[in-house]
């Protein structure tokens, strides 16, 4: 008993809680620690009682072992920026854009110096040529290692090109194609790009050609950014991520094929063989379905559970749900340590933990619309603390979405685009009838997701959890599911309020609280005072569809009590400054926006003198520029100064060295806190700019590594020379500072706050 009980349950729950535990280290411990640990744990498997013990041990130094190496891959600072040859694979479907391509390129090994790390994530810009999977380039490239952008709330680039194996990025100068390697040597990826091809060229609605893309591919790269919104407003974003139900359908229809396969051989007359050939048809043709979904947390999930299920049937045994769904996480886990570093993991597994809650422990017949509102509600409860945590958010409308969307998408869509897809063995005119079927099947379904999100509006702001916050709140769901009737069941619902209540803090009367955001090479700052919010510049971006708003500026405004900038400064129109302004538009149209820009839209006014304005005890004022100057680009810069008594906050924009004197000849006070001019750039900060403005702490907004070398190392120098405090958003991430209404001054940088054992160090001066 004790041994089934160990052995069944307690092994694989051990191995996932050690996997899941070295999630907590912020570094790696040395490696002779490490060996230490495993053997302390393979001693531990040998008394029954504490095999657990041991295979937590072990899992936890296995996860350990594996993020150094993947750390160890990792492209060295000092290679950045220099251009480095090397012949290689594209290992990943390229992805096409208007302005580049992108891809995932293997460097051979040994082929070059010591440095490259496995896989490199590159773009090529300009003229790209027609590029494919499995192709082998010879390529020059200039790289940087997998730094990315570092905010105190919001998506963790460097967490996910860790978790993704991608140990440098860059861009593509040239290259030249080389003969063709092994040809088995990617077989898959290069099936799964010619079947991507057949989709685009014969499903002609972007729309539905993206969805298909993304159900039949896992290939989400062909939906709009306009589409994805709607996805996500609704909470249906899910429906596109090859998983349970969609490995379901696809076994079954294996299953279906090879029992009408066998009923042609006379073996079939002796039932096992029946149901083991059934069996392999369905486990066959559901791995064929996960190989070309790129196996995918979800989708590997899935077909180990799958896996579990089919052998108990076969062997004749009963298996606990619970038990499947268990062996499949600790099989996730240890074949992928890296997997709880994606949003998917979680997704995944907790939705299928609440269907699980609900439906195992409760017997008996019951009405169909009642199983498909409690399977809802259970999936929708779970999955509240991972979108708080992940996301910030949460979409109330999705439970009315999802009730029609997830039988629609399953059982309309799903099979169209699973059988166009076996078609294309036999006929591209058949694959591409049967995709026709799927696209013309969700237009009404498409109709519906809009109006829904219409109605909802915006995500509804939820504050980011601890980890104990949420580990609590998932407790409280399952304690919500558990059956009618148990002692304490509503107690969980004292669990999951925390996640709901406003996490925003009011700043004290006089307290003015400063974000530098970290956008990347680009300017965005939220000020905040009195529980009014003012964002200086939107970062970078096209101009249309490519910002940073929902990722990154989104995510820190929720945290202000306002929620929303009551003003909005775009200081001029270079696209690193005004590339979000049109998303701004959309997400905040009632806020007051001032922009100096070439020509002006109507919803706008000018950032110029003689504009003033007092929120509270706080003073703002625009210094510059003059309404009757021409548009002069970079020197057009709104030059905003924000005063509380003798303290002050200057945001200067891109200004040159020829403004900051007409600034100083007008009499330009001191700033205790200054965004730096022009990122750092030897055209501004010049001796006499920083002797007037005498500030404390300088913040210069640049990115890690950026090809303009921003700030110069001359500028910082000048700054540390004269007792300022610099940092830069690219070393630091965000900054946040805030001026005490008692004089104090207090100041954070989101690489501290936000430590990982991916995270690339903070510089040294950071605060």
């Amino acid at each position: 008993m004790v041994k089934a009980h160990t052995g069944g349950w307690l092994l694989p729950l051990g191995a996932s809680c050690g996997s899941l535990l070295a999630l907590s280290f912020h570094t790696v411990p040395p490696g002779g620690l490490l060996a230490v640990a495993a053997a302390a744990g393979l001693l531990l498997m040998a008394p029954r009682r504490l095999r657990w013990v041991g295979a937590m041990i072990l899992a936890c130094s296995w996860s350990l072992w594996n993020f150094q190496l993947r750390l160890d891959d990792r492209l060295p600072a000092d290679l950045t920026g220099a251009p480095l040859t090397s012949p290689g694979t594209i290992v990943s479907i390229p992805q096409v854009y208007d302005e580049f391509a992108s891809f995932r390129f293997a460097p051979d090994c040994c082929s070059t110096g010591p440095g490259l790390p496995r896989t490199l994530l590159l773009r090529w810009y300009r003229d790209w040529p027609d590029l494919s999977a499995g192709q082998r380039w010879e390529l020059e490239m200039v790289l940087k290692p997998p730094w990315g952008r570092v905010n105190f709330q919001g998506p963790d680039k460097e967490q996910w090109l860790f978790a993704a194996g991608i140990g440098g990025q860059g861009t593509v100068r040239g290259g030249a194609l080389l003969p063709d390697g092994e040809p088995a040597a990617h077989l898959v990826l290069e099936t799964r790009q010619a079947i991507s091809r057949e989709i685009i060229a014969r499903v002609g609605n972007e729309r539905a050609r993206g969805i298909i893309l993304a159900l039949a591919l896992a290939d989400r790269s062909g939906i709009p950014q306009s589409d994805r919104s709607v996805l996500i407003l609704t909470g249906t974003a899910h429906l596109l991520a090859i998983s349970g139900l969609h490995i379901g359908l696809a076994a079954g229809g294996g299953m279906l094929l090879a029992r009408g396969l066998t009923a042609l051989l006379p073996f079939t007359i002796i039932g096992g063989r029946l149901y083991l050939a059934a069996a392999a048809g369905g486990l066959l043709t559901a791995s064929l379905y996960a190989a070309l979904a790129g196996f995918g947390t979800p989708t590997v999930r899935s077909l180990l559970m799958l896996m579990v299920v089919l052998t108990a049937l076969v062997t004749a045994r009963a298996v606990h749900p619970l038990r499947a769904w268990l062996l499949a996480l600790t099989a996730v886990l240890l074949l992928d340590p890296f997997a709880p570093l994606t949003a998917g993991f979680w997704f995944s597994f907790l939705a299928v933990a609440g269907l699980l809650l609900v439906f195992v422990p409760r017997t008996g017949q019951r009405p169909w619309w009642r199983s498909l509102l409690m399977g809802q509600a259970a999936v929708m409860m779970f999955l509240l603390p991972v979108s708080a945590a992940w996301f910030q958010g949460f979409s109330p409308v999705g439970f009315i979405a999802n009730l029609a969307a997830i039988p629609w998408v399953s059982f309309l869509v799903v099979p169209f685009v699973l059988l166009g897809t076996a078609a294309l063995a036999i006929s591209g005119d058949l694959a591409g009838a049967l995709w026709s079927v799927a696209a013309g099947t969700l237009f009404p379904l498409w109709r519906f997701l809009e109006f829904m999100a219409g109605l909802q509006g915006q995500l509804v702001a939820l504050r980011a959890p601890s980890l104990t916050q949420a580990a609590l709140a998932l407790l409280g769901s399952a304690l919500l599911l558990l059956p009618r009737g148990l002692p304490w069941r509503w107690a969980g619902a004292f669990l999951i309020v925390p996640l709901l209540l406003p996490g925003a803090r009011d700043s004290e009367v006089g307290e003015i609280e400063v974000e530098v955001l970290d956008v990347g090479q680009g300017t965005a700052v939220l000020l905040t005072t009195g529980g009014r919010t003012l964002l200086y510049d939107s970062g970078p971006g096209d101009g249309a569809e490519g910002n940073l708003v929902a990722s990154v500026m989104a995510p820190a405004l929720q945290r202000s009590a306002a929620g929303a900038p009551e003003r909005v400064i775009i200081s001029h129109g270079d696209l690193d400054h005004a590339g979000g302004m049109a998303a701004l538009l959309n997400w905040y149209p009632h806020a007051d926006y001032r922009a100096n820009l070439r020509n002006t839209p109507d919803r706008m006014a000018a950032c110029s003198t003689p504009l003033r304005w007092r929120w509270s005890s706080v003073d703002f004022e625009v210094l510059h520029p003059n309404a009757s100057l021409p548009y002069l680009g970079n020197d057009s810069s709104c030059v905003l100064s924000v005063l509380q008594g003798n303290r002050g906050i200057l945001l200067s924009g891109d200004i040159s060295a020829t403004v900051e004197k007409r600034l100083i000849r007008e009499g330009l006070a001191a700033h205790e806190l200054l965004l730096v001019p022009h990122h750092g750039s030897k055209t501004s900060s010049s001796d006499e700019f920083v002797a007037a403005v005498r500030p404390r702490i300088a913040v210069a907004t640049a990115s890690l590594g950026n090809r303009f070398g921003f700030p110069r190392d001359e500028i910082r120098a000048r700054y540390l020379d004269a007792g300022v405090s610099f940092w830069s958003t690219g070393d630091c991430g965000a900054v946040r500072i805030v001026l005490g209404a008692d004089g104090s001054l207090r100041s954070a940088s989101a690489r501290r706050q936000r430590p990982g054992i991916w995270r690339w160090p903070a510089a040294a001066n950071c605060p």
